[in-house]
């Protein structure tokens, strides 16, 4: 059984590794790097950490399905064909129709990223000839992907604070803080409480946040800085309901050098750029990467070609913008916010009809992620933008009575993204009660639409979850709400309990 989880623990070793030469940018592929020695000087600290932030790439997890997944089970898009719960590629079909074990699969490749983590904060300090800056720098940025990692486990095995179904919780997911090289080290841990795993998430966000302050400069968005540290952290209480963790944590974010909002009259042109212009967190793919037309996000979102008529066919446009049926995100290119008319969303400016050969009509599609500098299926993908964070930091006002913070944070959001007669706009409102968190939340459903927010959103709410072509609601007591752990890992791990109904 050991050897079995150990190969699992080391299939890092077992692909290609990398080296720098100065810095993380310049790293290059290196085949055959010895696990026992790959650890011991700069170069191999460096590669292990470029090859942590590369295993964000596996279609597991943000390169296709962290994201694709997470809007298929929620309520912003529709399957192409029939009612909404059929796909031209068959693909998301079973998320749609929320089919029992049909959910998020990235638990092995987050625990090997786990595993990767470990080893690389257990090895730096023992490398006598690193600066301190950049001892500094290896060890932040580790921790900030531990953090990532173990808040989208436990956001997505396990129930969020305050939300909790009795009868069917089981916990958070299993806390692995050290490194695995050997059968000897291979520890079968039980689920930990998930305030547990919560207090570890921030602990690893503020030792990174205290490396950071004599760290060497780190490139942005492509690595983990201080902006992005403190986005995650923001991110991370407003899901634990520390609303006054969530707005000290945005406003640091904001402080550290988070990009400014884009303003309205160019928001379609930051999503054609290849580095978004706010994103603090991003995921590059080069050309060798591209993932291809069957799990990319473009092929999933889209069915057209940048700068090409919808006769000509690209990806399989699997989900599309869900205006038909149920709840809708987009209604006739109008999200006037209450009490205004005439608006132009320009977020609607990226919704375009999809190809006249995919499915039984032309659907309209959401182009966010339309293969960049004209190369389909090949996008950089935003992790965490500068909206989020101003979202994040409003809803947590609001929860903490400073109605008139929200109502400010709120209208960056609105003079950004909505024009009138072509020309920006600057909006006088005062929601105040539930009618201001409703638009807030309304607001991060539009902004984030299609990046893999929706679900999460709805879930760490308690909130059921609408599904499209009149399938029944998915109720949040229902226990297709958590994802199932992966059988092969129960049968390795005496002590891990499946969740409830699996």
């Amino acid at each position: 059984m050991k050897k079995r989880v150990l190969n699992i623990l080391l299939a890092f070793f077992a692909i290609s590794s990398f080296y720098s030469c100065n810095n993380l940018l310049d790293v290059k592929p290196r085949t055959a790097v010895d696990a026992a020695t790959a650890l011991t000087n700069e170069v191999g600290l460096r590669a292990a950490l470029r090859g942590a932030y590369d295993r964000l790439q596996s279609t597991d997890l943000y390169g296709s399905s962290q994201i694709a997944f997470a809007e298929a089970l929620s309520d912003n898009g529709r399957g192409r064909l029939a009612n909404g719960a059929s796909t031209n590629s068959g693909r998301l079909s079973a998320q749609l129709q929320s089919i029992i074990g049909a959910h998020m699969v990235g638990w092995s490749q987050y625990y090997l990223l786990i595993n990767q983590l470990n080893l690389i904060l257990e090895a730096t300090p023992k490398v006598t000839d690193l600066s301190p800056a950049v001892r500094n720098s290896i060890e932040a940025q580790a921790l900030f992907l531990r953090a990532l990692a173990y808040h989208d486990l436990v956001k997505t095995y396990a129930y969020d604070p305050g939300v909790e179904v009795a009868a069917n919780d089981r916990g958070g997911v299993p806390l692995v803080l050290t490194g695995v090289l050997d059968a000897a080290q291979v520890t079968f841990p039980a689920r930990a409480p998930v305030q547990e795993v919560y207090d570890q998430i921030y602990k690893d966000l503020d030792e990174a946040t205290a490396k950071l302050a004599n760290a060497e400069t780190i490139p942005a968005p492509a690595f983990a800085n201080a902006a992005a540290v403190n986005a995650l952290y923001s991110r991370v209480a407003l899901y634990r309901r520390d609303y006054t963790t969530a707005l000290a944590k945005g406003n640091a974010a904001l402080l550290a050098g988070a990009p400014p909002i884009v303003a309205s009259t160019s928001y379609t042109a930051s999503w054609r750029q290849q580095v978004h212009p706010e994103s603090i967190f991003e995921l590059p793919f080069t050309t060798p990467e591209n993932i291809g037309v069957n799990v990319s996000l473009q092929s999933y979102f889209t069915s057209t070609v940048a700068g090409q008529p919808n006769t000509v066919t690209g990806g399989f446009g699997d989900l599309v913008i869900n205006d038909i049926y149920g709840n809708q995100l987009f209604t006739a290119f109008n999200t006037n916010p209450p009490g205004f008319s005439g608006l132009v969303d320009q977020r609607s400016t990226l919704i375009a009809p999809g190809a006249v050969f995919r499915g039984n009509s032309v659907l309209r599609e959401l182009t966010k992620f339309y293969g960049k500098n004209g190369q389909i299926n090949l996008d950089n993908i935003p992790l965490i933008r500068t909206p989020e964070v101003i979202l994040n930091i409003a809803e947590a006002q609001y929860y903490l009575g400073d109605e008139a913070g929200a109502n400010t944070n709120l209208k960056r959001i609105l003079d950004a993204r909505y024009t009138l007669g072509g020309s920006a706009v600057s909006l006088t409102f005062n929601y105040t009660g539930l009618a201001l968190l409703n638009e807030i939340l309304r607001q991060r459903r539009l902004e984030l639409a299609f990046e893999g927010h929706r679900f999460y959103d709805l879930k760490r709410n308690g909130e059921n979850i609408p599904r499209p072509g009149g399938l029944p609601v998915l109720q949040y007591t229902d226990i297709r709400i958590l994802a199932p752990i992966p059988q092969g890992d129960l049968d390795a791990n005496p002590n891990l309990v499946q969740n409830a109904g699996y």
